[in-house]
């Protein structure tokens, strides 16, 4: 039992406190991770993740004037999701300080971000559940694992989980006189952070609106049209704005290259879309069992129901009774649900320990937190004495007697998974990025899969093959390898890559292609904690018979004397977009290597399986016959029913080639050719036997007449 004179003093000196705490907790995990790390890599100082060179690129790049070119030669990009976050990195890149001093200071933005979460944790806890809610909301902070590895991974996690925490805690101060003279700072600090930051700016503007109006109804001198009313919308429109300057996208880059809303294949677009709410409620429960995963794949139930417990409080506490001493929050709520909604959009949510769902993270732990500390603030305005006391100290015991255990084991596991994914990241990516510095021409332009460590250390022109940092390339990337070799293979010759520095198998065939010579370095990992691949290996490029695909090489007899007209090479996006092909149902990419059954080179082409039909225009000179060319592989005999403007032309009957490429033709009459651009579509007649594969290959298309 504490004496009058020592809860004077907590009163007075409590805040400082919990301050030095804080500060304590934070100088022993960074000193903890960075020791530990510092006994694996040898002494080396590196970040878990490869994408978080992207940004010390990005920021580079403005240090040295192109801000947006990551590196030079590349057109602008948006792969530094975050518009603001390579603004802060920029203090040792404008002094040219070498790479370990940038580590460092952006290892330093995310320790001083943990702290100031940390104390925003504990006010808001106070604020929205009293004192047993800040002592959970900032337990809860301080052992999480998976926000303590997001801090410290050198990516924006920890600006923008503490704007968009300090962004909320504005918002309580300002939402009662309706003025907001502060949050309109935080918001546009806010959507700078994370595109998701600009969304929430959108539910900030609406929130604001609402206050705004019952201000104004209580008597404020307010007017709904001011500029303030206005301004959430504005700043929120910002990152997309900027996009859509620098790229003629609303989306980023890397968006582009993650997100459903970019997916190439309407099916595959339609069945996200469509699993979208199975989606919301995974994410949810990675929430409810705080990031943590039993053997099984799934959250700890010991985690989740206390968690939910907490929530229900929350929501329940927000309605009754009328007269509380705590904030009611319920619009909280719509902050985390709209932030579930938007965190679902990338492919892979769960990727890096749930990297994209950590910022909002605080927010999800801050509601649980808050509904136990409102029980025990209730039950100390509501009740006896004695079962006041009970009561409260349920509220603070059962969620800290469940979740303690979990929390401690992965809290002190997260140092060693820490340290591995660095000396990953130190021993390959970028061994790799010092290798090409040390050994390439510096005219080399090195085509790669992963942009961040390379291109930061290897001071090189790159091209970004997944299409995070190179335009023009994540909606290939995203429609397959086969599209990818059709887009790369036509590139200029000056922005052809001289080298490459890939994981091998994300390429399949490539090596037989005549894409790559012969292997030129090799980083290992004998223990892969983070990276794509065992191996990354750098290659030169060759482009040996790369460019001899585009015509037939079995060219028949019966050509003799033909004009060729048109072609279609598959797989090649803008091929297939200026001759309108289409397939239904839609069709996927295919990348194979055959040889021609009198020939012994091999030949490596891009084209599609096609499951029922396709269609496409062609150039022809009306009236006079046409003969078509297909390459195909055959896995499968097929028979095929063309049309030409939807009259019947023939069947075109192809037979098994055991898989080696043929060039069937087929002859169309020339009065069924009245367009000098008619569409043409092919049927793969049903198959009779239900065991028979329903798929046939079209690689090319040549058109003589």
């Amino acid at each position: 039992m504490t004496t009058p004179g020592a809860r004077a003093f907590l009163t007075r000196r409590g805040g400082l406190l919990v301050t030095l705490l804080i500060l304590a907790v934070t100088c022993f995990h960074a000193g903890r991770m960075l020791r530990t790390e510092w006994s694996i890599t040898g002494g080396g100082l590196s970040l878990p993740l490869d994408d978080s060179f992207i940004y010390l690129q990005y920021s580079r790049a403005i240090a040295e004037g192109h801000p947006f070119v990551y590196t030079p030669g590349n057109a602008p990009t948006t792969g530094a999701t975050s518009l603001g976050y390579p603004i802060l990195l920029l203090p040792p890149h404008i002094l040219r300080l070498p790479p370990t001093i940038c580590i460092a200071w952006a290892l330093a933005l995310g320790v001083v971000g943990f702290a100031a979460s940390a104390l925003l944790m504990v006010r808001l806890g106070r604020r929205l559940g009293g004192a047993v809610g800040g002592a959970l909301a900032l337990g809860l902070f301080l052992l999480s694992a998976q926000l303590l590895w997001g801090y410290m991974s050198g990516m924006e996690i920890a600006l923008y989980a503490t704007v968009l925490l300090a962004t909320v805690h504005a918002y309580l101060d300002e939402r009662r006189e309706g003025r907001f003279p502060t949050l309109r700072w935080w918001l546009l600090a806010l959507a700078l952070a994370r595109p998701e930051g600009a969304i929430f700016c959108f539910v900030f503007g609406v929130l604001m609106l609402a206050d705004r109006h019952r201000a104004a109804r209580a008597g404020a001198p307010l007017r709904l049209l001011e500029p303030i009313s206005i301004l959430p919308f504005v700043v929120g429109a910002i990152p997309f704005l900027v996009n859509l300057a620098v790229t003629g996208s609303i989306e980023s880059t890397s968006s582009q290259a993650k997100s459903i809303l970019s997916e190439p294949y309407r099916e595959t677009r339609m069945s996200y879309i469509r699993g979208a709410p199975t989606v919301w409620g995974s994410i949810a429960a990675s929430y409810a069992g705080q990031l943590l995963y039993d053997e099984r794949g799934l959250p700890f139930r010991r985690m989740t129901i206390p968690f939910e417990i907490g929530v229900a409080l929350y929501l329940l506490f927000a309605i009754v009774p009328r007269r509380r001493t705590w904030e009611g929050g319920a619009w909280l709520m719509a902050l985390v649900g709209v932030g579930i909604v938007a965190n679902s959009i990338p492919v892979l949510w769960p990727v890096h320990l749930f990297r994209y769902q950590q910022g909002l993270y605080p927010l999800v732990l801050l509601v649980a937190a808050a509904g136990w500390g409102r029980l025990a603030a209730w039950s100390r305005e509501r009740l006896p004495r004695a079962a006041a006391i009970a009561v409260a100290s349920a509220a603070l015991l059962v969620p800290v007697v469940a979740w303690a255990p979990n929390l401690w084991r992965a809290d002190g596991e997260i140092a060693l998974y820490y340290a591995h994914n660095c000396e990953n990241i130190l021993h390959q990516q970028v061994r790799v990025g010092q290798w090409i510095d040390q050994n390439l021409p510096r005219n080399a332009l090195v085509g790669l899969n992963d942009a961040g460590a390379i291109a930061y250390y290897g001071h090189r022109s790159t091209v970004d093959m997944i299409g995070l940092t190179t335009a023009g390339f994540a909606r290939v990337y995203r429609s397959g390898l086969g599209c990818l070799f059709e887009h790369i293979r036509r590139l200029p010759s000056g922005h052809l890559p001289t080298y490459f520095a890939i994981y091998p198998e994300w390429f399949p065939y490539w090596g037989e292609s005549g894409i790559l010579g012969p292997e030129a370095f090799r980083a290992h990992l004998g223990f892969n904690t983070i990276t794509g691949g065992n191996d990354m290996v750098v290659y030169p490029a060759s482009w040996i018979d790369v460019r001899t695909t585009d015509r037939p090489a079995l060219a028949p007899t019966s050509l003799a004397g033909l004009r060729l007209t048109d072609s279609i090479d598959l797989a090649w996006l803008e091929d297939e977009a200026r001759h309108e092909w289409r397939a239904e149902p839609e069709a996927i990419d295919v990348l194979r290597r055959h040889a021609y059954a009198d020939r012994p080179r091999p030949l490596t082409d891009a084209g599609r399986i096609v499951r029922r039909s396709e269609r496409f225009r062609a150039a022809v000179e009306p009236g006079r016959d046409l003969t078509i060319v297909m390459r195909t592989d055959a896995w499968y005999p097929s028979r095929l029913r063309v049309e030409v403007d939807g009259a019947p032309a023939g069947t075109w009957t192809i037979a098994f080639s055991e898989s080696a490429w043929i060039e069937p033709a087929m002859t169309i009459p020339g009065r069924l050719l009245k367009r000098s651009r008619p569409e043409f579509r092919i049927t793969r007649d049903e198959p009779t036997d239900q065991n028979e594969h329903r798929d046939y290959a079209p690689f090319h298309y040549w058109f003589y007449q």
